[in-house]
């Protein structure tokens, strides 16, 4: 059910207090015999919050120290590309970052004007450089992504510029846990306070200018200059705000901003569909402000604060991002001439997908859900796109070779400039072509209570575990519990039949599981299956639940 407040102004008593949210960072530690307050590494990193000791310098530090000890033996021996976006912790960690990479002789590449740096920022300079050196690098970026006003977060990329695999992850957060463990006495600890660090241990960077030089190899600029939309970017007080600016000077582009000030408290949000303040540039609730105001643009964007999503708002309302994510990639595909590749999806996203793909003989590669799994793919350029049903996407140049390895949100936002300039039409009207012949899917997820146990055997299911026969009166013609890709875990089950399917994964920080579903027989029918769905899965875990 929608909260009372959905979409409204957040109200003051719930406006974070910054200070303390600082203080807290630095003065508490973890219960180290709670498991919930150490280390662990989901699918973007380690999160937060630093009022209930799960987000503390001490975490940062560990973390950090484990990069220290491991990126030798994930292949980094040159310096490490640092980023941070604009949460109230995340300028607090970016201090104990580069404290304990001094302290350990790594050279961090910082904002040559001590500016915030998005997470597509950070992936497109580990490529640029790693294009060019033997010594290879590396990156840190800080955020918790869209999560709320008093989280923090911080997660490593790897060589290729993606969010490090999972085998990376493990390893970083089983040492980081064992440093946690010994903080009474700070073993191995390698640490320089921030006014005694050299000169030569931060090296400046020019991320944005050296980015928004660059965008011209992989979006039609010129088309968008040409055709002057009239475009409202929500920079959400992001990381990226400096960029729109920058961009809109750069490429002369008719675009108003709006929130492009730095406010840690996010005082500007509106309350997410639960109540909660939440900068997620998907929701339309999250997203109000720029939905009211439409009318009076061609298009509206909008990117979370470390700019890894995107959200597309035309006349008709906000376009959902698996409509985007095969719109996309339908124009790519005919505007790039790309040949040899593939498109990239995620096991929870659209099978409106797998409808195009067929007809225009595209392989699609299906993996679990985590962009980390694209990363190789685009990389090596075997995906043209690769995208998410939670609204991040990358794509590659227009030459066919690797843009961001790491979701791009500012280019998304970008392509949909582009679309609109070269096709003339919105999101929505491009998508309604490729619905016909194909059935208009309704798309949904919910979330249902579970116990840490009912979670952990969730995520070993077998096939075998769903006995249903049907889902609202279809046959199940498939269960399966690995990507079509490589057979990886989904940490989950999906089931399928004629008319749609759901997947069934346990939530990575409550006890809940998320049941994403698809129907093609309309509102009705998606209600009904989630509905369904959440009776075969537990009864899949009857015993535990």
């Amino acid at each position: 059910m929608t909260h009372k407040l959905a979409g409204t102004p957040v109200q003051e008593q719930d406006i974070i207090d910054v200070q303390t949210l600082v203080d807290a960072y630095f003065d508490n530690a973890p219960d180290i015999t709670d498991p919930t307050q150490l280390v662990s590494f989901g699918t973007s990193g380690h999160r937060g919050t630093s009022l209930n000791g799960t987000f503390t310098d001490l975490h940062v530090a560990a973390i950090t120290q484990a990069i220290c000890d491991g990126r030798g033996q994930f292949g980094a021996t040159g310096p490490i590309f640092v980023g941070q976006d604009t949460h109230a912790l995340s300028q607090p960690a970016l201090v104990t970052v580069l404290e304990v990479l001094a302290g350990n002789g790594v050279t961090a590449m910082v904002d040559s004007d001590m500016d915030f740096v998005p997470t597509p920022s950070i992936s497109r300079a580990i490529i640029r450089y790693n294009e060019s050196h033997d010594d290879k690098a590396d990156g840190i970026v800080i955020t918790p992504s869209h999560n709320p006003p008093d989280n923090g977060g911080i997660k490593y990329n790897a060589t290729n510029g993606g969010p490090a695999d999972t085998l990376i992850t493990k390893w970083i957060e089983t040492r980081a846990n064992e440093y946690v463990h010994a903080y009474c006495e700070l073993e191995g600890f390698k640490r320089i306070s921030i006014d005694n660090i050299e000169a030569d241990q931060q090296v400046p960077y020019d991320y944005k200018g050296l980015y928004v030089e660059e965008l011209s190899s992989i979006i039609n600029m010129e088309a968008i200059q040409s055709a002057k939309p009239k475009v409202l970017v929500n920079a959400l007080g992001g990381s990226g705000l400096g960029y729109w600016r920058a961009i809109k000077e750069r490429y002369n582009l008719n675009l108003d901003i709006i929130n492009d000030e730095y406010d840690p408290t996010f005082s500007f949000m509106t309350y997410d569909h639960d109540g909660k303040v939440r900068m997620d540039c998907s929701s339309e609730y999250a997203m109000a402000d720029v939905i009211k105001q439409i009318g009076n643009y061609n298009l509206a964007v909008g990117n979370d604060p470390d700019y890894d999503r995107y959200g597309i708002v035309s006349p008709h309302g906000l376009a959902s991002p698996n409509a985007f994510l095969v719109t996309a990639a339908d124009y790519l595909f005919t505007t790039r001439g790309w040949t040899n590749k593939g498109v990239g999806k995620t096991v929870v996203c659209t099978t409106m997908i797998d409808k195009w793909a067929s007809v225009k003989e595209i392989p699609v590669y299906e993996v679990p859900v985590g962009f980390k799994y694209f990363s190789s793919l685009l990389f090596d350029g075997e995906i043209g796109i690769g995208g998410e049903e939670s609204a991040g996407a990358s794509f590659l140049k227009k030459d066919g070779t690797v843009w961001t390895t790491d979701k791009d949100g500012m280019v998304m936002a970008l392509l949909a400039m582009e679309m609109y300039a070269v096709m003339g039409a919105t999101v929505d009207r491009l998508y309604n072509n490729l619905v016909v012949g194909c059935g208009d899917p309704r798309f949904g997820r919910i979330d249902a209570p579970c116990t840490k146990a009912a979670k952990a055997k969730l995520k070993q299911l077998n096939a075998s575990s769903i006995t249903a026969t049907e889902v609202d009166g279809d046959a199940i013609t498939n269960v399966r519990t690995t990507s079509l890709y490589k057979d990886m875990p989904i940490d989950g089950v999906r089931v399928e039949t004629e008319t749609g399917w759901f997947v069934a994964r346990p939530s990575g920080t409550e006890d809940l599981y998320k049941i994403y579903g698809e129907s093609y027989k309309g509102d009705k029918g998606l209600i009904a299956l989630l509905t369904a769905g959440e009776e075969i899965v537990t009864s899949a875990l009857s015993d535990e639940v």
